[in-house]
């Protein structure tokens, strides 16, 4: 485990080293402050001078404000595996003892807890729908664990960074679950299920737990067994 925390040690360092990832750490917070302070603004707008209100919206920006911010997060961790590959740091830790699952624990299990962290306090601080905690935590459990998939699906695409901003654009489809609960009518919706995003989404606008809670779980399972595999292979 001591290994695993070094490890963990040294991509804080690499992160904060590291200008356009550093920025990322921030940028939950000063999203939700936006959320928080911006879109009641630009309804109080359209509400006086085009009789249109964003209210009935409030859930699904929570939702994907929740699902989006560990996606974003992700980053950070996927372009970490990107540079130690390019410099042949990965295969090093291949003979340690944090070689394989203990070395993507340390790169992504770690980071998890801080994507968990912020959706917690970004959602119970910024929100705008009045969620509850408890709907917050649910939510929050699947968005990071989708957060964690979009890490390993950027890590086993791309081959570096360039390839790896390339293949973060494929991070917006995997968001468009939280879409498909509002604009698809029931239960063609449910095409949408593999996307872990659907069920945040589900949460936020039905309550739809412990339902919603087993399905998002098992589709970011499915996602991290895929990736996982691929990556591994790759690395």
């Amino acid at each position: 485990m001591s290994q695993t925390l070094k490890l963990f040690y040294i991509g804080l360092k690499q992160t904060v080293s590291d200008g356009m990832l550093l920025m990322l750490l921030p940028a939950p917070f000063l999203l939700g402050a936006i959320v928080k302070w911006g879109v009641p603004f630009a309804n109080a707008l359209t509400e006086r001078y085009l009789s249109f209100s964003f209210v009935p919206w409030y859930a699904l920006i929570d939702a994907f404000l929740i699902a989006l911010i560990p996606s974003m997060l992700s980053i950070i961790n996927a372009f970490l595996l990107l540079d130690e590959r390019d410099e042949g740091t990965g295969a090093y830790y291949q003979i340690t003892p944090v070689q394989g699952y203990g070395y993507l624990i340390a790169r992504l299990g770690l980071p998890s807890v801080w994507a968990f962290i912020c959706v917690v306090i970004v959602g119970g601080v910024f929100g705008i729908s009045g969620l509850s905690f408890g709907e917050t935590i649910l939510a929050d459990l699947i968005g990071t664990g989708a957060g964690t998939a979009c890490s390993l699906m950027i890590a086993a695409l791309a081959n570096n960074r360039v390839e790896g901003l390339a293949v973060s654009k494929l991070m917006g489809v995997t968001l468009l679950g939280v879409l498909a609960v509002w604009f698809i009518p029931a239960p063609y919706y449910y095409f949408a299920s593999f996307l872990p995003s659907f069920w945040v989404g589900l949460i936020a606008k039905q309550n739809a737990a412990p339902f919603a809670v087993l399905g998002g779980v098992l589709s970011c399972a499915l996602w991290i067994f895929i990736f996982v595999r691929k990556f591994l292979r790759h690395y």
